[in-house]
Formats: C-alpha cells, structure tokens, sequence
C-alpha cells in the first residue's frame, strides 16, 4: 500500500509541475480512459495503440498523430504492437523546445511506460531526457533525428539508451535543389524551417551546398522561420524572375496559393521534403518537381533494438542511417502509396522483422539493421513483397 500512495503522489506532483510550466494540447481518438492515463494527463487521456494488454508499453513523443506522415507511422506502431504484443501511448507535444520534449519524457515515465521512443529530439538535451530516463529505469531510443557527436559517447555508456534511426537529410536537402536545376530553374528561393531542429538543420545545409556546387545558378535569397507561405509571398514580389522554390519541409500546402496569387502559375516550379496526398497531382501537373519522403519506416529501428532491450537481449547500440523515398513522378508517388503506404501496407512484414530479433533469431544483429536502412526503397520493398 505504502508503494502505491507514493507511486501516486510521484505522479501528481510530476503533473502540478508540468501544468505549472507548459500548456499542451493532447488529441485523443475515441480511447477509453483509464484511471491511471487521467491522472497523469490531467483529464485528458493520450492516443494508445497496438496491444492494450501487452507485455511491454513505450511511448513515443511527436508532433501530431494526424498528417499524413505521421498517421502512417502510428498506424505502423499499432500493427507492430499487436504483432509482438507491446502497447503503445503516444504524447502530442505542441513545439519543438527542449523543455516540451522533457516534459513529454517525465510525464511517460509518470505513467510507468518500459521505453520512449522521441522523434526529432535534437541538440545536448538528449542528455537531459536520458537522464530522466535512467532515474525512471526506463529505456530511450531516438527517431528522426542523429544524435550529436559532442554528446555520442556519453549518450552510447548509458544502459537505458538503446540506438536510433535518422534519415539522409543532407542528400535530400541537396536533391531538392538539384531536382530544380535539372529541370531548368535558373533562378531558386530556399525556404527552411527555424534553425534547431536537426533534420531541418541538415536538410538546409544540404541545399546550401547545393547552390555552392552550382554557381551558376542564382540563390534569390534564404528565409529560415516559421511564416512559410509569407515567405514565398515576399520572395515572388520582391523578385519576378524566381522560377523554382526549394523548402525543407512540405511544399505543396505552403508554395501553391501564393504562386498562384502572383499569377505566376505553371512559371514556378517547387521541390520539397515530405509527402502528401496531393503529391501525385502536382507531380503530375509538373508543378512539383521533385518530393521527398517516406520516413514512417523510421519508427520501426528503435523499436527492435527497444524491443530486444526490453526481452534482456539487447543488440549492439548503433543509429541506422534510413533512405528517403525519392518521387520525380506520378508514377514513382503511386507506386509509393500502393506498395508502402497504403492502408494495411508497410515496408517490413511482422514476419520480416522477427529475423532482427534474438527472441525468434538467435542470430539476429544489428549489422541487419543498417542494411534494412540502406535498402529501403519502394523497389526494393515491391521485389520482397512480389509485386
């Protein structure tokens, strides 16, 4: 009795502090609350998927639960948590701060999750969320994101970080402008979201280093911020010559209205990093020249070695460097849609995936892991899966 009167008092006050410091916004769907889920949450219960009774339960902090990348990447998690039998909670932060991601990673631990899976948790605070981690017994992975050299070594000796997963931003960065060049943009506007997050640091570095590669080629300027669709506005109006826009983050939803309004319809060409819906069409169109995504399978990698962790047979620590899916035509986009995103479609199989874990492959290594990630594509996933 004495355990329980302080587990829930530790949450409490775990609750009045963060209530104290951050609002945050929790978009639940239709989840049947359960007493210890109100407490921690304040009266708000957060999203759960994949085996309501299962052995394990991690939590995964990210931004939303319902855009189209990242509903994909929940429904991965259900599937993957009904297969082997892990439920997972998901905390919706409202920003990128370091101290929001802090906050998600106390209020997980509050709810006695086994692991956190936290995606685009950048800079020296993994520390700090590692940290809490350690104080709480509970196992970190990291998606999305690299973790810094200056802290790698001190990240790796902890026995509760289990590895992580991070796309080739640099590379995508560089496409997207290059895309631009091949298909005759003479004169490109970069746009990039406000420096501090790392996948978008790098996706920016990639473009400058783009432009550095091509002198020929005019950059019109650089706007890194938050006011996306003004900045396409001002860079049409302040310069009628721009003919393509490379944005480090989706393009379609920020870029189509303002060329539209400059009446420079079918004269500006977009490039871009992650996927839509409406991808398709503009590919189709030739608005949009080149679209990059694809990133749900990210979850899947601290999963496994999470997982392995969890079952006292944890692999060697390593972060896995996952391709892009890289789409320059309708074509390329349907084939995407139909063989990797696709309602009940994903790019491992439950039965693919057993052969990384020791509990069904004794054998199973995290060499496996990285060669998963660097041959992630649709044609690879439509060869295995025989389409």
């Amino acid at each position: 009795m004495k355990t329980i009167i302080k587990k829930v008092v530790s949450c409490l006050l775990t609750v009045a502090m963060v209530l104290s410091m951050f609002s945050f916004s929790v978009f639940a769907e239709d989840q049947t609350e359960d007493p210890e889920t109100a407490a921690v949450w304040g009266g708000q219960s957060g999203e759960v998927c994949g085996d309501e009774n299962g052995e394990y339960t991690i939590g995964v902090v990210i931004h939303t639960t319902t855009d189209y990348l990242c509903s994909k990447l929940k429904a991965y998690t259900d599937y993957l948590g009904k297969s082997f039998g892990v439920k997972f909670t998901y905390y919706i932060i409202e920003n990128f701060a370091d101290e929001t991601y802090l906050a998600g990673i106390e209020n997980l631990c509050a709810q006695g999750v086994d692991g956190i899976i936290t995606t685009n948790f950048s800079g020296t605070a993994v520390l700090q969320g590692l940290k809490i981690c350690e104080d709480n017994g509970v196992y970190m992975g990291v998606g999305w994101s690299q973790i810094d050299d200056e802290i790698k070594d001190q990240v790796y000796a902890s026995d509760y970080f289990v590895g992580g997963a991070y796309e080739s931003e640099v590379q995508a960065g560089k496409d997207i402008v290059e895309s631009l060049i091949d298909a005759g943009c003479k004169n490109i506007a970069p746009i990039g979201y406000e420096p501090g997050i790392t996948c978008h640091d790098r996706r920016w570095q990639g473009m400058m280093e783009a432009f550095e590669e091509h002198p020929e080629i005019k950059k019109a300027g650089e706007y890194r911020g938050l006011e996306f669709t003004k900045a396409v506005e001002d860079y049409l109006a302040a310069d009628d010559t721009i003919d393509g826009i490379a944005i480090t983050l989706l393009g379609i939803e920020y870029c189509t209205e303002p060329i539209k309004s400059a009446g420079r319809e079918g004269e500006v060409k977009i490039a871009f990093v992650d996927l839509s819906e409406t991808c398709g069409e503009a590919l189709a169109s030739g608005t949009t020249v080149c679209a990059i995504g694809g990133q749900y399978v990210d979850i899947v990698f601290p999963f496994i070695m999470m997982y392995n962790a969890l079952n006292g047979t944890p692999l060697e620590k390593t972060e896995v460097p996952v391709n892009f899916i890289t789409c320059k035509t309708a074509e390329e986009f349907e084939n995407f849609e139909t063989y990797l995103n696709n309602d009940g479609v994903y790019c491992w199989t439950a039965e693919e995936l057993e052969d990384v874990i020791v509990k069904y492959n004794p054998d199973a290594s995290a060499d496996t892991l990285l060669e998963m990630g660097a041959n992630y594509s649709t044609e690879d996933t439509m060869q295995r899966h025989g389409a």
